[in-house]
């Protein structure tokens, strides 16, 4: 028993991920079966577990991730972090590769990745980010009567510019974050593409 907690240890050591509850649970058996204790089933069916999952196979395809690891998938995930450094939810993995300068830094594991990404809270929010805006930067536009921002009589704003991972604040359809400058005012605000739409040019004077 100890020789296979040894070089399943051994293995993950290899992969440099002993931060990782695998190798700690493993530490903790080593321990208890060095004092002579004996493991219960419970323990000895997560051994096996963990066996499975750092097996010639396994690690083989942790390669074959790390080698197809690309810009999108990295684009994919920083949106990802950002968002949910901000809900709250999936801390460990957030904390794990939000460096504390506010890097992110290293690659996920395809189980990370999957269980950060593929879902429909973050797939939303990375749809948001990486659509074209629908109103570029220099254009008008105008709050819709639906949002919550009021501006005097209504008044045209201008597209300053679209917000990245660290603004945006729900999943929704359409809310990509947009900061604006109401005419006549001097402070922008905050909004989402889904409060506006194309300010109407107005007609000039018939003579």
């Amino acid at each position: 028993m100890l020789e296979r907690i040894n070089n399943t240890i051994g293995r993950i050591t290899i992969a440099g991920d002993e931060s990782s509850w695998d190798f700690g649970f493993l530490q903790s058996l080593e321990e208890q079966l060095n004092k002579r204790a004996t493991l219960s089933p419970r323990q000895e069916e997560l051994l096996r577990e963990i066996e499975g999952r750092w097996s010639d196979e396994a690690m083989k395809s942790r390669a074959l991730w790390t080698d197809e690891w690309d810009d999108e998938k990295a684009q994919k995930f920083a949106i990802a972090l950002r968002y949910y450094q901000k809900t709250g939810y999936y801390s460990s993995i957030v904390h794990k590769y939000i460096l504390h300068t506010g890097e992110i830094g290293g690659i996920p594991s395809q189980k990370e990745y999957n269980k950060l990404v593929l879902n429909k809270y973050a797939a939303g929010v990375i749809r948001n980010i990486q659509d074209t805006p629908k109103f570029p930067v220099g254009t008008a536009a105008v709050l819709r009567t639906t949002s919550k921002i009021r501006m005097p009589g209504n008044s045209p704003c201008i597209i300053l510019k679209h917000g990245d991972a660290s603004d945006i604040r729900s999943h929704a359809k359409g809310a990509k974050p947009v900061q604006v400058l109401p005419i006549g005012s001097a402070e922008p605000i905050w909004t989402e593409e889904r409060h506006l739409k194309k300010a109407q040019k107005r007609k000039s004077d018939k003579r």
